[in-house]
């Protein structure tokens, strides 16, 4: 088992960073930064943020093409319906597509009430079926994410407590930052012992 630093554990809000620990054997999350859009006693849903396909945005929705930054590509959000797609955008409004919160397990870009629905510190979700002119103009950085992360009841907990994550604050820009080094450049902003990660090899047995 891969001895970790440990940091400690607490539930993540929406907004939060899931960074995945070297302690998670999972494929699918490895070196992961997920985006942490609910938390709710029924599970907790989220989009990974550090990993691309090389599909263009415009290419995968060309009617929203005006609202997305011309390199941007399509993230490879998470193995729950991969082939779904999910939008998040950023805005200066705080006062922006405030709403109740929803059921994690009935969440879906197509259920949030106007354009946009506010997620944490301005950031929220963009509504794909809507009409593109719709979304006000203050909400840029448009990012697309085909597929999903989700844990059940309790799922998410039992992982934090045997090590598998650490929850950190985000900070502005994380969703269009470099991702090829978000997870070392996360882990390197936090206070020591996580800081100490940052620079933890890809393949420790060649260090």
């Amino acid at each position: 088992m891969v001895e970790v630093v440990v940091t400690p554990v607490r539930a993540p809000s929406a907004g939060d960073l899931l960074v995945a620990t070297p302690r998670l054997v999972d494929a699918n999350f490895d070196r992961t930064v997920v985006y942490v859009i609910e938390h709710q006693e029924a599970g907790t849903l989220g989009v990974v943020i550090n990993r691309l396909s090389e599909i263009a945005c415009t290419e995968a929705v060309p009617r929203w093409a005006s609202r997305f930054d011309d390199d941007a590509a399509v993230g490879l959000g998470g193995p729950v319906e991969p082939q779904g797609l999910l939008a998040l955008g950023t805005t200066t409004d705080a006062d922006a597509g405030k709403a109740s919160g929803a059921v994690v397990s009935d969440l879906h870009p197509s259920e949030i009430a106007g354009a946009f629905r506010a997620v944490a510190r301005g950031v929220g979700l963009v509504d794909l079926t809507a009409d593109p002119d719709d979304l006000d103009e203050d909400v840029g950085a448009v990012r697309l994410y085909g597929g999903h992360a989700g844990w059940g009841p309790g799922q998410l907990q039992g992982e934090l407590v045997q090590g598998c994550w650490w929850v950190f604050a985000s900070a502005a820009g994380d969703l269009t930052a470099n991702a090829t080094s978000l997870w070392h450049d996360v882990l390197a902003r936090q206070r020591p012992p996580a800081r100490l990660l940052a620079g933890y090899p890809d393949d420790p047995a060649l260090n």
